[in-house]
């Protein structure tokens, strides 16, 4: 049963028709949308969810998109008080507060898809780390030699440092700045690089030219109408090609949404030379 029936005694159809079917829960936090049209109704709308989910601690309303540099949405809180939470994913813990620094429990599965493909002694490099999800995930579940995290936001790195820590990940290596000023100093070449930020990744391809190894990867994530699906992968490898990359996509999927009929998509991509 969906947060809708739950509440299809309480609210009418009009009202129903505007609530977002399903919520995210990171750790003991939930975080809900609810329009302005409902902002009446919240105390329902909380009540029904903890209903559900006893064990939450706080509800948090999300009452801004991600945005800025740092990627953090706006939120209120409708529930609880605390917003630092642990969040589980793949045998990993990850402490994090939601309105400070980016973390998306959605992207559990494509983390984990991500590790699977690492092959043991590879060095992995992840650009906008955040608080280390990526290069955490990766370094518990494969064997990689090394994993580099880049991350701008100073309150994330706190995070970021903590759950190195927190899953005794010895093989990771955090950097706090910059992409544009830290990648060019990085020696050597990579395996693969995950470039997780889909609002500008196309503005920072330009620093993966001698950075990745021949027959490397390189996985891009970026948004998308689903009317351009399947346009996507010719797209992307266009973007690498501008900026002087001879690049092949050998898979795309969509990992989550965004927006009605636009999709957060990665495109793996090999790395088959410069011009």
């Amino acid at each position: 049963m969906s947060l809708k029936e739950d509440l299809r005694e309480k609210m009418s159809e009009e009202e129903l028709k505007m609530l977002r079917r399903s919520f995210e829960i990171i750790g003991d936090i939930a975080i809900v949308e609810i329009p302005e049209e409902l902002v009446s109704k919240k105390e329902i709308i909380v009540q029904a969810i903890l209903q559900r989910h006893r064990h939450l601690k706080t509800i948090l309303r999300k009452v801004g998109e991600v945005n800025g540099i740092y990627r953090v949405a706006r939120y209120e809180i409708v529930y609880g008080g605390k917003t630092e939470t642990i969040a589980r994913e793949h045998g990993c813990r990850f402490l994090v507060d939601p309105t400070r620094v980016y973390y998306s429990s959605k992207l559990a599965t494509e983390r984990a898809r991500i590790a699977g493909l690492v092959k043991e002694g590879e060095r992995v490099l992840v650009m906008f780390a955040g608080v280390g999800p990526y290069a955490i995930v990766i370094a518990k579940l494969a064997k990689p030699s090394e994993v580099i995290g880049i991350e701008l936001n100073s309150a994330a790195v706190e995070y970021f440092r903590k759950n190195v820590k927190l899953n005794k990940a010895e093989n990771v290596r955090i950097y706090e700045g910059d992409v544009n000023e830290i990648v060019p100093r990085l020696e050597g070449e990579f395996d693969r690089i995950l470039m997780p930020a889909p609002y500008s990744a196309e503005n920072f391809v330009h620093l993966l030219r001698g950075k990745v190894r021949k027959g490397g990867f390189v996985h891009y994530y970026t948004f998308e109408s689903e009317n351009f699906e399947e346009l996507l992968a010719r797209k992307v490898e266009g973007i690498f090609l501008k900026n002087g990359i001879i690049a092949k996509a050998v898979f795309m999927r969509r990992c989550g949404s965004f927006a009605p009929y636009v999709n957060r998509y990665v495109v793996d991509l090999q790395y088959l030379g410069e011009l």
